[in-house]
């Protein structure tokens, strides 16, 4: 089983879940050596958490907390951001409409409910901090 280079939501509603996305991508969690690194310098295969998506050096952490994206390093090297979007959000990641503004939660937010998977390769996000406004989103465009 190969990780999915695509975009996209778990796609049915008994294989949405977060466990079925890291079995997608075949990932384990981090260990105690790995923790702290960048997503791009972790081994293939992995996943953690960080508070700051969309940064080329942010250090990937192995446990979650309060308000934090989960990332995998899918087993072909691809990273992918894993959040929550709206139905119309989670629409748009799955047909990768280039341009499409997405607001992406690290947990369920309001109607953010859609749990998603993005190709971190097409998300172009500003370099500016987070807003850190409720649900912590992060806004990105698809590339």
């Amino acid at each position: 089983m190969s990780a999915s280079p695509t975009f996209g939501p778990t796609a049915d509603s008994a294989s949405g879940t977060i466990e079925a996305l890291r079995a997608r991508h075949q990932v384990r969690p981090l260990n105690a050596q790995e923790e702290g690194q960048a997503a791009h310098a972790l081994p293939a295969g992995v996943y953690g958490y960080t508070y700051s998506p969309g940064l080329d050096q942010v250090p990937i952490f192995a446990q979650k907390k309060y308000h934090t994206f989960e990332v995998h390093r899918a087993i072909d090297g691809a990273e992918y951001l894993i959040g929550f979007a709206t139905a119309a959000e989670a629409a748009e990641i799955e047909l990768a409409k280039e341009g499409a503004l997405i607001r992406l939660f690290p947990d369920p937010w309001e109607d953010a409910q859609s749990l998603v998977s993005v190709p971190v390769s097409r998300m172009h996000a500003s370099k500016k901090s987070l807003p850190r406004e409720d649900g912590n989103p992060f806004a990105f465009t698809i590339a």
